[in-house]
């Protein structure tokens, strides 16, 4: 499958609401944020937001780059949340019908080609739900590894956390 990456738009904002993910991946679901809300996350160019397509043109996934893709509240927002190393955090969702099937892999290593085109990070960081398996082995056979594991209060509650890390650097 082919990825045409694009940033984030009003539509694709709305079409995300709909998406409805199955238990035990409901927290990913965006139906009860306010439209208005995640309009003003997700279309704030400082930490950015982007949509990805497939060749037919459907919405296939999205993925943020910066302190949008934080489990905490960041402040301002920015891409690199260590500019001494740039390095930056990444978020990822994939369509629900679309999980489990395969594609991870070759969606985040879409996403990690673009942010290495765009802004040169010589790190990226992921924070996964420390339940949620599938997506760690996604990111460790691309060469994540997990660095710590940690407690967090966000927005939905008291969660678990792994934080993982990729080095970006050339070799």
């Amino acid at each position: 499958m082919n990825f045409d990456i694009h940033p984030l738009t009003r539509e694709d904002v709305q079409e995300l609401r709909t998406w409805r993910y199955e238990e035990p991946y409901t927290i990913y679901s965006l139906g009860d944020e306010s439209l208005e809300a995640l309009q003003a996350e997700m279309l704030d160019l400082r930490s950015p937001y982007f949509g990805v397509r497939n060749d037919e043109g459907e919405l296939v996934g999205f993925f943020n780059i910066g302190t949008s893709a934080l489990v905490w509240d960041a402040g301002e927002p920015g891409i690199f949340l260590d500019a001494t190393r740039q390095a930056s955090a990444l978020g990822l969702g994939l369509r629900p019908d679309l999980t489990g099937r395969g594609l991870g892999q070759a969606f985040v290593e879409a996403a990690l080609a673009f942010i290495r085109e765009q802004y040169a990070p010589q790190e990226v960081w992921l924070y996964v739900l420390a339940w949620n398996e599938r997506a760690l082995r996604v990111y460790e056979r691309i060469g994540f590894q997990r660095v710590r594991t940690f407690t967090q209060e966000n927005r939905y509650g008291r969660r678990d956390f792994v934080e993982m890390r990729r080095d970006e650097r050339p070799l």
